[in-house]
Formats: structure tokens, sequence, C-alpha cells
């Protein structure tokens, strides 16, 4: 199987929330300096990947991060999605870690989070997939096949959401974990990739990498339980 897409999954940068242990959820809560720096940070790493295509969700701190990670790449717009915000914390939303009580009722189920963002993988990557799929197919047989170069995708969301994403892919099989590979605490600015083969599935190369960050990171995440 070909490798056709691979897709740059990274969590916003920091804000004072964040720093703060403060339960943001779907509070459309801003990128502070640290943050914005973080996010230059990745933008380097990936200043030389090809990249495509870009989504992100529309609360600002993910939108902000992604903004900056385009500005080497000009030509490529961003496109925001309500489906890759971060889980909605209902009452808990603007309280800190320290002072939670029981779930309040309004609190998002994560079997719609997962629901949600799956369905988001599915419908986003899944079409790119079958487009780069179908360039695949239509080159066998010719010299340019030995050129065929898989789609680079940036995915800027939330901790909550990525989290819930990746695991619901590996629990269900369509990605593999590579050796060594391991989905635990998603730091802010932090990369993960999946590479899609031309079948949908694929395999977790990385989960929050941090190797491009020198900076003293928030090591909790107040929006995941």
């Amino acid at each position: 199987m070909t490798v056709v897409a691979r897709v740059y999954i990274i969590r916003h940068g920091e804000t004072d929330h964040n720093r703060e242990g403060i339960m943001q959820g779907q509070l459309d809560t801003p990128l502070n300096a640290a943050g914005e720096h973080q996010a230059r940070l990745a933008a380097r790493a990936l200043a030389d990947t090809p990249l495509g295509t870009a989504h992100a969700s529309d609360l600002v701190r993910a939108s902000k991060t992604a903004e900056i990670i385009l500005e080497p790449h000009p030509g490529v717009q961003l496109q925001r999605s309500g489906a890759l915000r971060e889980r909605f914390m209902g009452d808990w939303q603007g309280g800190s870690v320290k002072d939670r009580g029981p779930p309040p009722p309004n609190l998002e189920p994560l079997a719609d989070l997962a629901a949600r963002a799956t369905k988001w993988w599915n419908e986003t990557v899944g079409r790119v997939v079958q487009r780069k799929a179908a360039e695949l197919a239509s080159l066998q047989g010719s010299v340019a096949h030995d050129a065929f170069e898989p789609a680079h995708v940036l995915m800027v969301s939330h901790g909550g959401l990525i989290g819930t994403l990746v695991t619901n892919l590996v629990g269900s099989r369509r990605v593999r974990a590579a050796e060594g590979v391991v989905v635990g605490r998603c730091f802010n600015a932090s990369i993960s990739v999946v590479e899609v083969e031309e079948d949908g599935r694929g395999v977790l190369l990385s989960y929050a990498d941090t190797t491009h960050l020198d900076v003293d990171l928030v090591q909790e995440n107040a929006d995941v339980q």
C-alpha cells in the first residue's frame, strides 16, 4: 500500500486559562505570549513541509495557531470548522479544575465528542485520501507514478478532541501506532503525525511530539477529565 496523505495534528498554543488550570471547553480564549511563541516554533518545524490544505477549530486559540503556522505557506487557505472545537464542558467552563465537582448535566458526552471528531476525519481526511488514491491509480504503469507525492494536511485543534480522535482511530484499528508510539498527554503546540494509505488505513508515526519546543509547557490539561 502507498501513503497518499500525511496529516499533521497540532494542539493550539498556550492560553492564560491553560496556565491557570481553568476549564475552557468551548470558551473563546486567546493565545497568550507563550502560546504565540509556541505556535511560531511549530511553524518553524513545519516550514519545509509542503502543506496543501489546512483545517482548524473556529475557536481563536486554534485558528490563530494555524494562522501562524501557515505564515511560511502563503498559498494555503485556512478552513475553520466548529466540528474541531474542544469538548463542550458545560457548567464547568470558566471554573478552576481544582474546584471541579461532579460532571454537570450539560457536559458533552465523550461518545458525542468521539462521533463529532470521527465524522470530521471521515469526511475531510477521507475526501483527500479518495482524491489522492484516484490520482495514484491513474498513474499506474506511467513514469510519473514514481514521482507521486502524498497530500500534506494540517489540522489544528484542542487536547481533548485530539486525544479522543486518535484514541478512537487506534481503537478501531483504522490507524495503528508505530512501534514505541503511545497516546498520552497532548501538550500545547505539540505535533502528531498520521500517514494514511490508499485504503484509508493509517499509521500514527508520532503523538504529541514536543522536540521542536524549547519552552516550559503546562503539564496538565484542565479540559480532559
